[in-house]
């Protein structure tokens, strides 16, 4: 039988898009011209949906609920977060789920008690604590991707930024480094109507400053926001503090980062050393090109379908918190000895 990939390369789109057009994700934006140019490669081979296959795992077709914290905006500008997405869709294919609804918040007209409908729940994104508790009183199969609160009650899917955080500082100190700031923002948790007032630091943030205060070093960070703005200020108040290297918690806060390093006069790496996070494609393209270290955002999204499917049919096990392994890949921006 012609698989997914066949059809993707004919209509000249990814996989991912075709297994988003043919599960009717309602969420993907897409022309209606690529859309049924998919339609007609797959009809063409006569492919039918795993999701409509029968399958004997799970036993019957589960119904899921998708609830996200990110803007379509959002996912275009930060492809974590559509890659996060696209590993739950690629799963749920796989495996024969079907995604009833996918909600993207702040949304006033979402209904609680309409968690009945669904055998799970997906979320990706943060919440208040008071949300989820609202949901599992509702429907209790809950997974959770990106939450890095200690909630025991949840399955969580996240990654090791925190470790990889420390790894990364290390091999700067190592390398005669000792004055690295960092740039990031705070968490502001979602609720029905919009982001909360409370606000809590970042995985991120945590780590570098535990780090620093660890090996009697100065911490020297700015926490502005999340935009190429944010971090354009930021560095800005940085660099009078002359810091050999600098965190980015974002590669969207890079690129305000790197301009205003630019304005000031400065030349990355011989003046100073950028290392960001996410590794997205403008990693690459960035002159110079821009160290970041790498999460796994496709795999979370495609176990955090499997944890669900485990949930459902294990309810009463004890739910369990994945952190998985992150890497970095090393650029242009910054030069140090990897032994």
């Amino acid at each position: 039988m012609v698989g997914i990939r066949k059809i993707a390369k004919e209509a000249g789109v990814s996989p991912a898009t075709v297994s988003r057009v043919l599960n009717n994700d309602l969420s993907f934006s897409v022309s209606k011209q690529t859309k049924q140019r998919i339609k007609t490669v797959a009809d063409k081979y006569h492919y039918i949906p795993q999701s409509n296959r029968q399958i004997s795992h799970p036993q019957r077709q589960f119904s899921l609920l998708v609830i996200t914290t990110h803007s379509l905006d959002a996912e275009s500008h930060d492809p974590y977060f559509a890659q996060v997405h696209d590993g739950i869709v690629q799963e749920a294919s796989k495996l024969g789920l079907q995604i009833k609804d996918f909600i993207r918040f702040p949304n006033k007209q979402f209904q609680f008690t309409d968690a009945k409908k669904y055998d799970g729940i997906i979320i990706a994104g943060v919440f208040v604590k008071e949300f989820y508790a609202a949901l599992h009183d509702v429907n209790p199969n809950i997974v959770l991707i990106d939450e890095y609160r200690y909630l025991p009650a949840y399955d969580i899917i996240g990654n090791s930024y925190f470790a990889e955080t420390q790894v990364v500082l290390t091999k700067m100190l190592n390398n005669g480094f000792n004055k690295i700031g960092f740039i990031g923002g705070n968490i502001s948790p979602m609720n029905i109507e919009g982001l909360s007032t409370d606000t809590y630091q970042d995985i991120r943030t945590r780590s570098y400053i535990m780090w620093m205060k660890e090996h009697n070093l100065a911490p020297q960070f700015v926490l502005n926001g999340w935009t190429p703005k944010d971090g354009f200020l930021a560095m800005k108040t940085l660099l009078p503090q002359n810091p050999q290297v600098v965190l980015v918690a974002s590669d969207q806060l890079a690129v305000g980062a790197y301009r205003a390093i630019n304005q000031y006069g400065k030349s990355i790496p011989k003046d100073l050393q950028i290392i960001s996070y996410n590794d997205s494609s403008i990693a690459a393209y960035l002159v110079p090109s821009l160290s970041s270290i790498t999460p796994h955002s496709l795999t979370m999204g495609k176990i955090a379908v499997q944890r669900l499917i485990h949930r459902l049919q294990s309810p009463k096990e004890l739910p369990v918190h994945i952190n998985l392994p992150a890497g970095i890949t090393w650029r242009e921006s910054s030069q140090i000895n990897l032994k």
